[in-house]
């Protein structure tokens, strides 16, 4: 099975260009001496145009706890495969398009990497207990766009996204949530998720990255930069959030106690 999804995800990212130290496809290093998981995917991401850095790319690390592919008609097989969200991380590039995700549990990882004005990147890394190094170039965008009328002078994006996601209309419903706008975040100048969170006394729960659950130490250094929106709900939870997986209820592991996790919704630039 494992040479089998190797194979198959190989089928599937076959258009990512991987390039390391200018030739091989991925490099592994010397070991992180960090405790607990002590892998690291680390390299650069450019302009597949002029090689120029690409700041502030969204990256994403979704670990594949286990895969099974299903036969289609014609023989086309696709592929299922499933998540440990626990395990999954988060991270993005500097301004010289540099990034470095550490902490990683060993296993396999399927990736995807946006920024606005590039074309998505989606690909798959194997990280065992070393350093594992990548450059990978993003290609630049360019699609022909029809006539566009312009019907506004300006557009606010980020609370236009706020809205698409509910959180406008939830923080004028009266729920019993704690609701951190964009202007909040920039004007306490933090550096990371971790940093905004922790204001609020916030070091865990049950956690959400633009509707993708994810581990809070797998969120925590997260670049606050290109977080628009964050909302936490410490004893009661929207009826969209409550008895799912991202929100547990009373019948969950745990009983009461997971019940009563915080909830936190974290809102990105990320389409």
């Amino acid at each position: 099975m494992d040479r089998l999804l190797v194979r198959r995800i190989s089928r599937l990212v076959a258009a990512v260009l991987l390039v390391v130290s200018g030739r091989g496809m991925l490099a592994a290093q010397q070991p992180d001496t960090a405790r607990g998981p002590r892998a690291v995917f680390a390299g650069r991401i450019i302009n597949s145009l002029d090689s120029t850095g690409v700041s502030s790319a969204d990256i994403r690390l979704v670990f594949v706890d286990s895969a099974k592919v299903v036969p289609g008609p014609g023989g086309r097989d696709s592929l299922l495969v499933f998540a440990d969200t626990a395990k999954t991380r988060v991270g993005a590039t500097d301004s010289t398009g540099a990034f470095t995700i550490r902490r990683l549990p060993e296993g396999r990882y399927l990736f995807d990497i946006r920024r606005i004005g590039y074309e998505p990147l989606h690909g798959a890394v194997v990280v065992d207990s070393t350093v594992v190094r990548a450059t990978l170039a993003m290609p630049v965008a360019s699609r022909l766009l029809a006539k566009v009328v312009i019907t506004e002078s300006s557009v606010d994006k980020v609370k236009q996204r706020l809205e698409q996601k509910g959180f406008i209309d939830r923080s004028h419903l009266g729920i019993a949530g704690t609701f951190v706008d964009r202007a909040e975040i920039l004007r306490r100048r933090p550096q990371t998720l971790e940093d905004v969170l922790g204001w609020y006394g916030i070091h865990g729960g049950t956690i959400t990255l633009d509707n993708m659950p994810i581990d809070y130490e797998g969120v925590r250094d997260y670049p606050a930069d290109l977080v628009i929106g964050v909302e936490i709900y410490r004893h009661s939870r929207p009826t969209q959030f409550n008895g799912t997986r991202r929100g547990p209820n009373i019948m969950s592991p745990g009983g009461q106690a997971a019940s009563m996790e915080p909830l936190v919704l974290v809102w990105t630039f990320i389409p």
